[in-house]
């Protein structure tokens, strides 16, 4: 165990994370910093952390208060955002009763916000890799296009977790399902039509008259009317180029922000999706044709996509595995990526096409100081979050897994 690691595990002994009811001010020396903005990477440069915010960056700060974390050699980086996740939903996918991301009785309104699940134990586990914040989608409604609304939490793991921003975007499914994607594309035409005649009852169901509202509920379609009216993103599961172009036809048509999930073909409309501005999650290390509707998959593609000019988003949706989205982005840099872009897919990028860059996804003065020290390069397999730490505190890196190879540990005398 390195000499920062045990400081760190003797801090956190002493002071546990709950205390923290105001977070300590915290001063990181000499660290190589990613800042995931246009400054770029900073050498020996000093982090002061103050009321869980940045509030200064620079050479030879000095702050006889705060707690001195020496950081020659390591990287700095901001928290880790994953941007299409169930994380907190689901604990045990094949065990019904530890499953909270699905539903049958809404479509486009179903809000998990309630539902997360702070104490999971795939919570700690994303952390220690460098996980700091989660957008939380459902993984199905009953059964239609829409899957429902995701909210953003933090990983810090405290009982009384609530989300930073609720219903911030919708999940929808286009192609790849046992339905016509002809018959989706007539489904999603009927839900945002019923949505705008939805809006001129508004009036008569105050007065108390009837408006049939179909095959939705009044929630879901006050939900469509939140992508029209509030531009809050639409994320498309598509892989097709072709349904992609399609989406990109309908958006303009309804005003819609979307955003492409999955997108194993995007690298073929790059230069339509750069004319849209519409951004793209992907999973470099899925780039196989695993279906017909990816054929065109490559392994190259996120490179393609950033040489273009698309915003790359880069994440893994599965709880157990969010925190694989760092390994996908190395795989994305060892395959033409630019490294600094790779770091902005996991950041920046994330928290900018979900209206949260203003708090998270950057190392600058005045952000919440949700920040990873490495012991190397971020997206290599062999580096390891050194610290985390979440509105100003340093979180336990303590595991599932470490606890069980800690009781064997002692079982053989080894500890």
């Amino acid at each position: 165990m390195s000499l920062l690691r045990s400081i760190i595990l003797s801090f956190i002994i002493l002071f546990p994370f709950s205390i923290f009811a105001k977070s300590p001010d915290i001063l990181i020396k000499n660290a190589t910093v990613v800042t995931s903005t246009e400054i770029g990477v900073l050498d020996e440069t000093d982090v002061l952390i103050q009321n869980g915010k940045i509030s200064l960056i620079g050479q030879n700060i000095n702050n006889d208060e705060a707690m001195i974390i020496e950081a020659k050699g390591r990287v700095l980086t901001p928290g880790l955002i994953s941007p299409v996740t169930n994380l907190g939903l689901i604990e045990i996918e094949l065990e019904a009763e530890t499953r909270d991301d699905r539903t049958d009785h809404f479509s486009a309104g179903f809000s998990i916000s309630s539902a997360f699940n702070p104490s999971s134990t795939l919570i700690p586990y994303n952390r220690a890799s460098g996980i700091t914040s989660g957008i939380v989608f459902p993984s199905s409604g009953r059964g239609d296009i829409f899957s429902g609304l995701g909210s953003a939490f933090k990983t810090h793991g405290e009982i009384d977790t609530k989300s930073i921003a609720t219903d911030i975007a919708m999940v929808m499914q286009m192609g790849g399902n046992r339905d016509s994607r002809a018959s989706n594309f007539l489904e999603l035409e009927d839900a945002f039509i019923k949505a705008k005649e939805f809006k001129k009852s508004r009036g008569m169901i105050q007065r108390g008259g009837f408006f049939d509202t179909g095959e939705y509920s009044e929630r879901d379609l006050e939900a469509l009317l939140g992508l029209m009216e509030e531009g809050k993103p639409l994320i498309v599961k598509t892989n097709r180029a072709s349904d992609m172009l399609r989406m990109i036809e309908f958006s303009q048509k309804y005003e819609l922000d979307i955003i492409f999930h999955g997108a194993k073909e995007a690298w073929r409309i790059a230069d339509q999706l750069v004319e849209a501005n519409i951004p793209v999650i992907i999973d470099p290390m899925d780039n196989i044709p695993s279906s017909f509707d990816s054929i065109g998959a490559r392994i190259d593609a996120a490179s393609i996509l950033t040489e273009s000019g698309v915003t790359v988003l880069i994440g893994i949706a599965d709880a157990h595995n969010s925190f694989l989205s760092r390994q996908g982005a190395g795989n994305a840099v060892a395959n033409g990526m630019d490294h600094y872009e790779a770091i902005k897919a996991l950041t920046i990028n994330i928290a900018d096409a979900f209206g949260l860059a203003d708090s998270i996804g950057s190392i600058e003065i005045g952000k919440n100081a949700d920040l990873v020290l490495w012991d190397g390069d971020p997206l290599e397999v062999m580096t390891f979050a050194d610290m985390v730490i979440i509105d100003g505190n340093i979180t336990s890196g303590m595991t599932r897994s470490k606890r069980l190879r800690d009781r064997y540990l002692e079982v053989i005398g080894l500890n």
